[in-house]
This record gives C-alpha cells, structure tokens and sequence, in this order.
C-alpha cells in the first residue's frame, strides 16, 4: 500500500510516516517509480508506534523495541517489563516538577516579601 493509504487507515499523517521510516521504525519498498509501498503488516506496527508513542516513549526506544515486535518476538512479560520501566520514569518526571514547584512557590514568596509596600495619598 501506499503511504497515503497507510496514513488513512492508521490515522497517522504522513509526514510522521515518512519520519518513522527514515527513523528505521518502518520499512518500504520502492517502485520503478520510487513510491513507497507498504506491506499490510505495517498497520499492526505503525498502531503500535502511535500507541507506545503517546505512552511517552522516545523513538529511540521504540526503534529497539520494533523488530521484535515486528517479528511476534516481543511477549507481554517484556512489553510490562517496558511499560513498568515507563512508570518510573514518569514518577521521576514529577517528582522533579514537585520540587521545582516548591521552589518556585519560595521565589514567589521571597519577592512578595520585599515588594514596597503602597501608601494612601493624603489629601
């Protein structure tokens, strides 16, 4: 299939395509023409991308992640194994923003603490 129809069966745009296919998460062949065909089988890889993609995952991992997925390689005890992996990251992630949070509650507070104060205008 073409780009453009694999675009419109995952929903996926084709730019983001043609993105993950010269991130090596996807593999075309080309015409005489040099139009990038598709096999079905990149629906069930390219849904999976666009899954573990809002989950968060870089394309670097997810590029490690591929060929064994691809190939039915990849059980579920390594696919929760990643996914747990994910969790800590993003329980670090907050952990950060709670603290950078906290500081900028104090500069807040520092700065409220020296603004001049408004005095009344005597008439």
């Amino acid at each position: 299939m073409r780009v453009s129809e694999l675009s419109e069966r995952t929903g996926v745009s084709v730019h983001r395509l043609r993105r993950w296919e010269s991130a090596g998460l996807l593999r075309a062949r080309r015409d005489p023409n040099g139009v990038r065909r598709f096999e079905s089988d990149t629906v069930r890889v390219v849904t999976s991308v666009a899954m573990v993609r809002d989950l968060g995952f870089g394309l670097d991992r997810i590029a490690r992640l591929v060929p064994d997925y691809a190939a039915g390689r990849l059980g579920i005890d390594e696919l929760v194994d990643h996914l747990q992996d994910r969790l800590t990251e993003i329980d670090a992630q907050i952990a950060d923003l709670h603290e950078q949070r906290r500081r900028v509650v104090e500069h807040v507070a520092w700065f409220d603490a020296r603004r001049p104060t408004k005095t009344k205008d005597a008439s």
